[in-house]
């Protein structure tokens, strides 16, 4: 098992389990809200796993009890994100994450065992493959709720993968929706018990 150092301070711990699997743990306590230095980090992420030809799977998951990977960091200065540069797909850094992670020749797989909200949706959505713990994993897209438009792509992703109807619910309801809720909706593959591990 290899620790990769990506940026510092490490809000991402990033760990080859073998030259094929990696691990991808998000560590930002309290609650894993994402701020720029994330980004950033996130950033750094896709470039190694774009630039690595052996690498077959990325597990992304969360040492944070509780959390998987939260919203916005709304104490952030919002010029520290805006004024970062366009990612190689021409949209900025995090759409630019989520969209490159979509098209990596990478299996990608979600283990969310905590809250994955706004961000942490948007993450789940992007991944091939996601798995929700029955007792503690929680998802949404609150953001209309607040009067905000979600910025990471779930208007797009969603109804691909839940349909319209469905996507609308969960859109413009802004409500928590708990893991069998998810399976049952397509929003997840599974839902699973908290002690089973990957």
């Amino acid at each position: 098992m290899t620790k990769v150092n990506l940026s510092k301070p490490v809000q991402i711990r990033l760990t080859q389990r073998s030259l094929a699997y990696w691990r991808v743990t998000f560590d930002n306590p309290p609650i894993n809200v994402i701020g720029p230095e994330m980004v950033r980090e996130f950033q750094e992420v896709i470039n190694a796993l774009e630039a690595d030809e052996q690498v077959r799977v990325v597990v992304f998951d969360s040492a944070v009890d509780g959390y998987f990977l939260n919203h916005s960091d709304f104490i952030a200065k919002l010029e520290d994100l805006t004024s970062m540069p366009a990612g190689p797909t021409g949209l900025p850094p995090w759409p630019d994450f989520l969209v490159r992670l979509t098209r990596a020749p990478v299996v990608s797989i979600a283990l969310i065992r905590g809250r994955a909200t706004g961000n942490g949706s948007e993450i789940t959505l992007a991944c091939d493959m996601s798995f929700a713990s029955r007792e503690k994993a929680i998802l949404s897209q609150w953001e209309v709720g607040v009067g905000m438009v979600p910025g990471g792509g779930p208007m797009a992703r969603l109804p691909q993968l839940i349909g319209r109807n469905r996507a609308l619910e969960v859109l413009l309801g802004s409500e928590d929706i708990r893991a069998d809720q998810a399976e049952a909706y397509g929003y997840v593959n599974r839902a699973r018990n908290a002690d089973r591990r990957v």
